[in-house]
This record gives structure tokens, C-alpha cells and sequence, in this order.
């Protein structure tokens, strides 16, 4: 059984996340672009409507206390039941659009997103602090390469459920069931909260003497970590702005069916489940910093391979599946990278500190590129992907470069002696070695 060696509350913890994944990706997944776009929500709408969920992260500057105070298993209880609560007016969008026509529906929509992401930030800022309390430091990029393979394959199994569901008609119920199974496994989760061991808050005089703002100088303080953070946040805005296009590239020029896109996202997330765990090792193997290289010059090559995809090309209909898988391997193994090298800098003193700042500098990421994304697809139509193609790669590149003057993480080799992994002036060689260790070859030792 996948996960034996972890700890029981590791354990219980890893279950939270899979079915919060569920709760995730059927309400503000990746068909969440597809609803919005079958009530006929603009693009540059659509960019907005993407962007709560990052942006409202950054209430977590102001919620964080509340993890130190009320601790972590308390402020997650409350901020879980509330969001899942707070989205079911989105089962009035048919009468709604019946009466008042189709920007009703996008109202409501866009409502139901902005409170879920709303009070879902209020209580994230617990997530962190909880899993480094409770997952040893030697098994963190396990654990997380783990979670992300555990994550793909419900994310898989997912899609096929939700293509089926997309296929069995036109109207708006399709997207409402999708929705009312994500209410469900939203409530489940609370319930499997309320079990996981740890995330308790501060007592007695310790909770009024505990004073947030030294605790968030104290990060600022840390100049190593900070230049980390910085190069992290640009790393992953650069795949934001693959993201926020991708979806919508397919439906709106390639004109793929909703059912189409659904399973062409399952054979992406097909990818991710079976080679993420190497990239996982090969983080803990060499540490996070030559990992980030590698993953984002992989990114970088395959979004500007999307400017090949070509409307009615040849080629398109063969290519597409490989490269939106790739692009999917690299994404989600940067993500999971990225946050192992921030949980193995963080200090024990003033870490609700540390994970407060990552989660507001990933909310930037995540929430900046989808709506310039909107308004240049907007804008200036086919161009405007291309445009945001041509920015994901060349962001990636500058970002991989930049890396290579980070510190190494104790106890690994600095990057400029990883000569195996990462050789700048042979970059087919490198990249061949990206290719190496993401199809599960690179068994050589240093």
C-alpha cells in the first residue's frame, strides 16, 4: 500500500488531501473554464473569474495569526465547511438565466467563486504550518511526490467521470451535477479534518504573547530563503500563463468538444501520475534548485511548442496529446518541487511566518497571469494565445537561468558542480537528461 512507511497522521492527512482534490477540481477545476464558457462568459470574464481563487490568497496576510491562535485543525474545520456552503447558489444559475438571461448566470457563477476562494483563504494559511509539523523533513519530497501521483490519478479518474458526464447533453445540469459532487466531497473532507492528530493553536498567555508581525520580520530577515521565494514565484507565473490559455486555445481555436478536452487533460494527468515520484526522488537525491532548472527548461521548450498546434495543421491532431502531457509532467512536478525546497528552508522558529509569505507570493503567481492572459486573448484574439505561448517559454528560460546563482540546500552540491544533471553550454544534453529522468532511466548514482 502506497504510504505504509508514513506516519499515521501523514497517512490520515494524505487522505484529506485526495478527497479535497475531488471537492477542488469539480468546483473550481479546470472545467470550471468550460462551464463559464457554456453560459457564455467572455474571456476576459473568464481571466477575472480565474484569478479569485490566487488573488484572494492574499487575505492570508491578515489570517495568519488566527493559525497560531486558534491553530490549524479548528481554522480549517471552519473555513472548509464555510466554503462549500457559500457555493450553492450556483444551483440557481438556470432559473436565474431563465429570467434575467445569461450575464445572471455569470453573476452567479462568479459569486460562488469569489466566496469559495474568499473564505478558503481565510483558513489555508493553516495547511503548511500542519504538514511540516507533522511530516518528517527526510520524507518530504516522498511525501509530496506522493501526494501529487495520488493527486493525478484522481484527477484522472475525475476527468473520465466528468467527460462521460459532459457527453450526455448540452444543457447547464451537467455542469450542476459535476458541482453537487464536489459540495459532497467538500463536506467529507471536514469530517476527515476533524481526525488528523496536530494543528493545535497556541495556549493560555502564549497565544496573546505570540506577536505576528516579528514573526513575518523575522522572514524578511532571511535573505536566502526571500531570493528563493522571488525566482519560485516568476518560476511558476511563467506556467500560469501556459495554464491560463491551454484550456481555452483548445476549445475556442482548435474547437476540440468539451468531452474531447476532458479526456486529452486525462492523458495529461495519465503522464503526471507515473513520472512524477521521479522527479520527487531526484529532488530529494540532488535538492530542489537543479530539479527547478530542469523542470522549467522542459516547460519552457513545450509552451512554445504549442505555437505549433495549428488550426486545421496536419500534425496538430497527432501532436496535441504529447504535448499538453508533457506540459502537464512539468507542471505539476515544478509545483511539487518548488514547495519541497521551501518547506526544507523553512526555520522551526516563525514558520507559520514562512508559509504565510510562500502562500501570498503563490497567490501573485497563480492570480496575475490569467486576467493579462484574458485581456490579451480578448484583445487581439489567436494572437493573443500565441502571445501568452511565446511569454510561458521565454519567462521559463530567464527563470532556469537565474536559478543556477541560489545556494544549494544543506547537504546537497552547489548546481555549478551537477555536471550529470545540468551542462548550459549543451542544452540538448540537458534537456535530453530532463527527458531521461521523467520517463524513470536515470538510475546512475553520483
Amino acid at each position: 500500500m502506497p504510504g505504509r512507511d508514513l506516519p499515521a497522521p501523514v497517512r490520515l492527512f494524505l487522505l484529506f488531501t485526495g478527497i479535497n482534490l475531488v471537492s477542488w477540481q469539480c468546483v473550481v477545476g479546470q472545467a470550471l473554464v468550460l462551464f463559464a464558457r457554456a453560459v457564455d462568459m467572455p474571456p476576459a470574464l473568464v481571466g477575472v473569474l480565474l484569478s479569485f481563487l490566487p488573488l484572494s490568497m492574499l487575505l492570508v496576510l491578515f489570517a495568519y495569526p488566527l493559525v497560531e491562535w486558534l491553530g490549524a485543525r479548528r481554522l480549517l474545520l471552519s473555513s472548509w465547511l464555510g466554503r462549500n456552503l457559500l457555493v450553492l447558489p450556483v444551483f440557481w444559475m438556470p432559473w436565474a438565466i431563465s429570467r434575467w438571461g445569461a450575464a445572471a448566470g455569470w453573476h452567479l457563477l462568479l459569486f460562488a467563486t469569489l466566496a469559495f476562494s474568499l473564505v478558503r483563504a481565510v483558513g489555508v494559511g493553516g495547511w503548511y504550518p500542519w504538514l511540516h509539523e507533522i511530516v518528517p523533513k527526510s520524507q518530504m519530497g516522498s511525501y509530496l511526490a506522493m501526494e501529487t501521483a495520488m493527486g493525478q490519478t484522481i484527477n484522472i479518474l475525475l476527468v473520465f467521470v466528468m467527460a462521460r458526464v459532459l457527453a450526455m447533453g448540452t444543457g447547464l445540469d451537467r455542469f450542476l451535477a459535476i458541482y453537487g459532487l464536489g459540495v459532497g466531497a467538500g463536506l467529507l473532507s471536514v469530517l476527515i479534518i476533524a481526525r488528523i492528530p496536530g494543528g493545535a493553536g497556541l495556549r493560555g498567555e502564549g497565544r496573546w504573547q505570540y506577536q505576528p508581525r516579528q514573526a513575518l520580520r523575522r522572514v524578511l530577515t532571511d535573505r536566502t530563503y526571500l531570493h528563493f521565494l522571488v525566482l519560485a514565484v516568476f518560476g511558476l507565473a511563467s506556467l500560469m500563463w501556459l495554464n491560463a490559455a491551454s484550456v481555452m486555445y483548445l476549445r475556442d481555436v482548435l474547437l476540440y468538444s468539451d468531452t474531447h478536452i476532458m479526456l486529452l487533460l486525462a492523458g495529461g494527468g495519465i503522464g503526471v501520475a507515473f513520472t512524477v515520484r521521479f522527479w520527487g526522488r531526484a529532488a530529494d537525491r540532488f535538492g530542489s534548485v537543479p530539479t527547478m532548472i530542469q523542470l522549467l527548461c522542459g516547460h519552457a521548450l513545450f509552451a512554445l511548442a504549442w505555437l505549433g498546434l495549428l488550426p486545421h495543421g496536419r500534425l496538430t491532431g497527432w501532436l496535441v496529446l504529447p504535448v499538453l502531457a508533457f506540459t502537464s509532467v512539468f507542471n505539476a512536478a515544478f509545483v511539487m518541487v518548488a514547495a519541497r525546497g521551501m518547506l526544507c528552508r523553512v526555520q522551526e522558529e516563525g514558520r507559520v511566518g514562512y508559509t504565510t509569505l510562500w502562500i501570498l507570493a503563490m497567490s501573485v503567481a497563480n492570480g496575475v497571469p490569467p486576467i493579462l492572459a484574458g485581456v490579451l486573448i480578448d484583445q487581439l484574439g489567436i494572437s493573443g494565445f500565441r502571445l501568452c505561448f511565446i511569454i510561458a517559454g521565454l519567462c521559463g528560460f530567464v527563470v532556469a537561468g537565474l536559478l543556477f546563482r541560489l545556494p544549494a540546500e544543506e547537504g546537497k552540491p552547489p548546481v555549478r558542480e551537477l555536471h550529470y544533471l545540468i551542462r548550459p553550454t549543451q542544452p540538448l544534453r540537458s534537456l535530453g537528461r530532463v527527458f531521461w529522468i521523467t520517463l524513470g532511466l536515470d538510475d546512475r548514482r553520483e
